[in-house]
């Protein structure tokens, strides 16, 4: 039995030293091993650094960890809110990473994206200039349309109700430069707008973070003679890939309701 014990000790000094070799930092019971260090900062790219960026991220990390530990220290993870925050965030990240799984490699091909222009191009040869009102929710902006459809200004009731006075009071922006396609942030939004004449009013559009938009459309002018490919290509590929994205997800979701008992009660709340 001695010998065995004369044999497991140096095994154990030269473990321990090895872990104290592989330490960066440490701040009490806490420490920066090289292992957590390279999930950061890859070997191939930490490797490009100097030591005084190592030394930056090092110390960046222990001011991190203080207030981690002194957040412990005063029970503030254990505080109702913040272990909702927690709960959710880890569904949130779990769903994310499933979804992305799920969705794997997908990708567009060269030949969706063609397809896409080409169905599309006569959009491409103009600009439109456009009067926009920006509603804060659906009700809002259906009773907004149905106000317009009757006989209200388009113009005054932008200037009354549009969120984007919001930004400008002086100048709310209710008609827009002329603008091109591609540069409206959302391909969906600017297939509706270009096929649009001039005088026409849109259906209620869902717009950004919950918003929405209804558009009149001001002035509609040729600007190409020739629409140019390759200007658009990557912003389509970008447009085609998130509807893919969207599609799936809303099928995924579809498929896995069969397998779950859903119900929805809102007596509770009365």
């Amino acid at each position: 039995m001695k010998k065995l014990i004369f044999f497991i000790i140096p095994v154990l000094i030269i473990s321990c030293a090895k872990q104290e070799k592989d330490i960066l930092a440490r701040i009490d019971g806490s420490t920066l091993t090289k292992a957590k260090f390279v999930k950061y900062i890859p070997e191939s790219e930490y490797k490009k650094l100097s030591d005084e960026r190592i030394k930056e991220f090092c110390e960046n990390w222990i001011e991190q960890e203080i207030l981690y530990l002194e957040a412990k220290k005063q029970g503030i993870d254990k505080e109702d809110s913040i272990v909702t925050l927690f709960e959710d965030y880890k569904k949130n990240l779990l769903a994310m990473n499933l979804v992305r799984r799920e969705f794997g490699e997908s990708s567009v091909t060269e030949t969706e994206i063609r397809e896409y222009f080409n169905r599309h191009e006569n959009e491409f040869l103009y600009a439109v200039k456009l009067a926009q009102i920006v509603l804060p929710g659906y009700e809002a902006a259906k009773m907004t349309l149905d106000e317009i459809k009757a006989g209200a200004n388009f113009l005054k009731l932008a200037r009354e109700r549009s969120l984007t006075k919001f930004e400008n009071p002086d100048d709310p922006k209710v008609i827009t430069d002329y603008l091109y396609r591609g540069t409206i942030a959302d391909f969906a939004i600017e297939e509706i707008i270009f096929v649009m004449k001039a005088g026409e009013i849109s259906d209620v559009i869902p717009y950004i973070q919950g918003t929405y938009l209804i558009i009149k459309l001001v002035d509609k002018k040729k600007v190409h003679a020739k629409a140019n490919y390759s200007k658009y290509s990557a912003a389509i590929y970008n447009y085609l890939l998130s509807k893919k994205y969207k599609d799936f997800l809303s099928h995924y979701v579809d498929s896995l309701k069969t397998q779950y008992k859903i119900t929805i009660d809102l007596s509770p709340l009365k």
